[in-house]
């Protein structure tokens, strides 16, 4: 009743996912919002549309660490020179950037791969629908396991003990991410970027969806420039000619053509 209900006002398709895990989720709206089932809740959805917004991202499973599967940023470092008009600057989205782990990390492996020029003119955005999570990455605090994939050397470098528990980003690379919140199915896409990861938001959308969202980021990228997408998403046919894949097989890591 409810994930029907969501799936038609707003497109995002949690039908199929593991109905315990969705349960105690939206138990928690439900007691927050003093619906005592979920005919109750729903109701409360139809007199307030802006609980939509509160309850879709505890409903996505945000899972996120820094250098997230290293491979992919390897790949992607290693391409950063063939990134179109990269010596003056490139501009990279994190589109669904959770609590900042991704786009923080674009961020160092770009100030470790470009030199200070093109650096001063760089900049990553980084957007997601659940404003609360990116309150949390402006404080760019985290704990030690977030931070398992960081090699010692950028850690000493990019990092410092903001307390006994978190290690907090460096001003330096703090100042290369601006972030802010968007809902890709709604909202207009940041434009012109070289570099745009996109990882495990598909799996959370219908076919129709992720064609119309797929459509802004094709939109957003400019020709010759690089597109990462989690290991279980794929380019949909209408735009798989236009991307071939960069690196090792199954990094889901592409370029679109020129």
């Amino acid at each position: 009743m409810l994930l029907d209900k969501v799936y038609r006002e707003r497109g995002a398709d949690f039908r199929n996912y593991k109905k315990a895990s969705l349960a105690r989720r939206v138990a928690k709206r439900l007691a927050l919002t003093g619906s005592a089932s979920i005919g109750d809740y729903c109701s409360a959805l139809d007199s307030d549309a802006s609980e939509y917004d509160r309850l879709l991202p505890i409903l996505t499973i945000k899972v996120s660490e820094f250098f997230r599967e290293p491979e992919v940023f390897y790949a992607v470092k290693r391409s950063l020179g063939a990134l179109p008009e990269a010596d003056a600057g490139v501009r990279a989205w994190c589109c669904g950037c959770a609590s900042g782990d991704e786009p923080y990390s674009l961020a160092i492996l770009r100030a470790e791969g470009l030199g200070a020029p093109a650096l001063r003119r760089s900049a990553v955005f980084a957007t997601d629908v659940d404003a609360e999570a990116v309150d949390r990455a402006r404080i760019a605090e985290y704990r030690e396991d977030a931070l398992r994939n960081v090699p010692e050397a950028l850690m000493n470098k990019h990092f410092f003990m903001s307390s006994n528990v978190f290690y907090k980003v460096n001003y330096t690379i703090r100042n290369l991410v601006r972030f802010g919140v968007l809902d890709i199915v709604k909202g207009h896409p940041i434009s012109r970027v070289h570099l745009l990861f996109c990882r495990n938001l598909f799996i959370y959308f219908n076919r129709h969806l992720q064609e119309a969202a797929f459509k802004k980021l094709d939109y957003a990228l400019r020709p010759g420039g690089l597109l990462v997408l989690g290991k279980a998403e794929q380019v949909p046919m209408r735009w798989a000619a236009r991307y071939y894949a960069v690196g090792d097989n199954g990094l889901n890591v592409f370029r679109k053509g020129i």
